[in-house]
């Protein structure tokens, strides 16, 4: 993906391939709606994948088995033409795959084959207790993708109005805010921030002397710092979106943020993938994943191409 400074009057072009992950229908419309919308706004070409899972039953012969697979991708096409036809329109590119493995490791290759800007994938509805401690294949598919991955948890009725993008100043998701309203240019762009002074933390300051008032008037000072930060990428961004809302919370980051999301404000939530290792992300979880479950919005997790 390709991002360059837009000049007064001119469009700038910015996807030029988005792949559509899907599964079943018509829960996946919404995905397929909300693709094809991005695909038309951009001109882009829009790949719609679909996996099937490999059949294995040692009791049946080898042939009765491939015939099985080739039926059951056979049914899937069908279903996935079918549902293309319905809910694709407007879009002058559309390429259908069905492929054959797992969900996770097919979706990552053909995103990476076709050079994807956007993949767009359906939220996990209702995770088993297997895919709680390994991952649904969305979480699977957000820990390993190189290009931003938007999850549709909403009925498609509009084109995004207003975009929450989470922001540490921190981490390089201050880089994120040019790029989001490139993407979606005629949304109102808020600037979140969550100010968190964690429970071992406090311990130590108090342990170290610092009463009660000397939290505060630190948690104070991190919210002034955090206000200015903001502001200042607000200023960067008015070349970008004339439309600039800043907000600092105090709170934990994932509730902070998915209590924000709770507000028909906000129809996208944008955040970073996070600084943890992919191992401490599976284990313990991340505020990725505890907002990737809880918000009640769209979210679009932003992964650096160059990581």
């Amino acid at each position: 993906m390709h991002f360059a400074r837009r000049a007064p009057g001119t469009q700038m072009k910015t996807v030029t391939n988005i792949m559509a992950a899907v599964g079943l229908f018509p829960l996946d419309h919404s995905v397929l709606l909300r693709a094809a919308e991005v695909a038309r706004t951009h001109q882009a070409r829009l790949t719609v994948v679909h996996v099937v899972e490999r059949l294995t039953a040692s009791a049946l012969p080898a042939t009765d088995l491939m015939e099985m697979q080739q039926q059951l991708e056979l049914i899937s096409r069908e279903q996935v033409v079918a549902a293309v036809a319905e809910q694709v329109a407007g879009v002058d590119s559309v390429d259908i795959r069905i492929e054959t493995g797992p969900p996770s490791q097919q979706l990552d290759e053909v995103a990476k084959e076709i050079s994807a800007d956007l993949v767009v994938m359906q939220a996990n509805q209702k995770p088993s207790v297997m895919e709680k401690i390994i991952g649904s294949t969305t979480d699977r598919v957000i820990r390993t993708s190189v290009v931003p991955v938007l999850v549709v948890k909403r009925p498609v009725e509009q084109q995004y109005q207003s975009i929450a993008i989470a922001v540490d100043p921190a981490d390089e998701s201050r880089t994120i805010g040019p790029m989001v309203a490139a993407l979606f240019p005629s949304a109102v762009l808020h600037l979140f921030h969550a100010v968190y002074i964690s429970a071992q933390f406090e311990e130590v300051m108090v342990r170290a002397g610092t009463g009660m008032d000397g939290l505060s008037a630190h948690r104070e000072k991190l919210v002034v710092q955090a206000k200015k930060c903001l502001r200042d990428m607000a200023r960067e961004l008015r070349s970008h979106s004339s439309r600039i809302i800043v907000r600092v919370y105090v709170g934990a980051p994932a509730d902070t943020l998915v209590q924000a999301t709770s507000s028909t404000e906000v129809d996208l939530l944008v955040i970073g993938p996070g600084t943890r290792s992919r191992v401490r992300q599976a284990l313990l979880g991340s505020v990725t994943q505890k907002v990737l479950q809880n918000a009640s919005c769209d979210v679009l997790v932003w992964t650096n191409q160059n990581n």
